[in-house]
């Protein structure tokens, strides 16, 4: 008389698994079937993970060094010129407000290989404003 536990899932290899003969076997078998997923699961996310930072972070970097510089060139003319200068406080308030990492890195700038579609808009659009600001004081920046 074969031993039910010599082979907890009642197969001999090569045969399409039985239906469990008892409820605690099949919640074993649905406990290890489960816990294999979740590991596999979490082991993807880790690989992932992991490999989309490899790849994007040049790029979260790159914009975050540009952003830097634009809100550090308006505070430095606010200082000097703010105080007669309605547009240009405006626009550093504004600058620091639509400039915040969660708005500017998005999944919508970035295609699904983690590549930044074309020029950052709200970045670009940064660009040129400081540059306005720059020419006005006709300071020299190159952006």
């Amino acid at each position: 008389m074969p031993d039910i536990l010599d082979d907890v899932w009642e197969s001999d290899g090569g045969e399409e698994l039985k239906e469990p003969s008892s409820f605690d076997i099949k919640k074993l078998r649905d406990s290890h079937i489960k816990r294999g997923y979740l590991d596999g699961v979490t082991k993807s996310k880790d690989t992932n993970l992991q490999k989309g930072f490899n790849e994007g972070f040049p790029t979260g970097a790159e914009i975050g060094l540009k952003i830097g510089k634009l809100i550090g060139i308006l505070q430095a003319l606010n200082l000097k010129y703010g105080e007669e200068d309605d547009e240009l406080r405006e626009n550093l308030k504004l600058a620091q407000h639509e400039l915040l990492i969660q708005k500017v890195l998005t999944k919508s700038m970035f295609d699904p290989d983690l590549n930044l579609q074309g020029e950052h808009v709200i970045v670009k659009k940064w660009i040129s404003i400081v540059e306005m600001h720059c020419k006005n004081y006709s300071i020299d920046t190159r952006l």
